[in-house]
């Protein structure tokens, strides 16, 4: 049970890692890959599996979330981010708000219940889902101060297909931390257990 534990708090961790990732590629580069994000967009919309890796649609899709959460666990100066490690603090905080606010939480559960209807029903797009969910973002988890600072390139945080992605990422960084902390996981955790992630870290890739 333990080390299930454990396996549950790393694969979360790359969720937000991923999406710590996602934000940064696409403000800084413009950099947008519809396999790193597809992962992110189910996380938000499928709230009822008990199996984490199927929320991912499965470990390998996770890939690029796993090497960066390495990165920071064990590498050097050169490797570990500092925006990152911002994004990460800033997605706890909110969540922190949003768990105190149950009018907010309740609105962001109806409306993405409504989105998988919808997109049950309508043969939607990547692009259409991506646009959805950076509109609940907007009327609901926007609304908490401070917002979330993104920087960088404004050649690609002023079009609003990029910008509609970074909230989705952020929306899915948000969405893992809950289940990361569902799954026991702490910073106190991520300290001690270092070793043991990276473990499973590299058992993971091997997907």
């Amino acid at each position: 049970m333990f080390e299930r534990s454990i396996g549950n708090q790393t694969i979360a961790l790359a969720g937000i890692y991923q999406s710590c990732l996602t934000v940064s590629n696409i403000a800084w580069k413009g950099t947008y890959v519809k396999e790193d994000l597809n992962p992110l967009i189910n996380s938000v919309l499928k709230i009822d599996s008990e199996d984490i890796a199927d929320i991912y649609i499965g470990l390998k899709h996770l890939k690029p979330g796993f090497i960066h959460l390495r990165k920071q666990l064990v590498g050097d100066i050169f490797t570990r981010r500092e925006e990152t490690r911002r994004y990460f603090a800033s997605l706890i905080e909110l969540s922190k708000k949003l768990q105190s606010n149950s009018e907010v939480s309740s609105q962001i559960k109806e409306l993405v219940n409504k989105l998988n209807k919808s997109s049950q029903k309508l043969e939607l797009t990547v692009d259409d889902i991506v646009s959805e969910l950076s509109n609940i973002y907007i009327k609901t988890l926007s609304k908490f101060e401070p917002r979330i600072v993104v920087n960088g390139e404004n050649t690609h945080l002023t079009v609003l297909l990029q910008a509609s992605r970074i909230r989705t990422a952020l929306f899915a960084g948000l969405r893992s931390v809950f289940l990361w902390q569902q799954s026991g996981g702490s910073k106190l955790k991520m300290f001690f257990f270092q070793s043991k992630m990276v473990k499973k870290i590299d058992e993971y890739l091997k997907y």
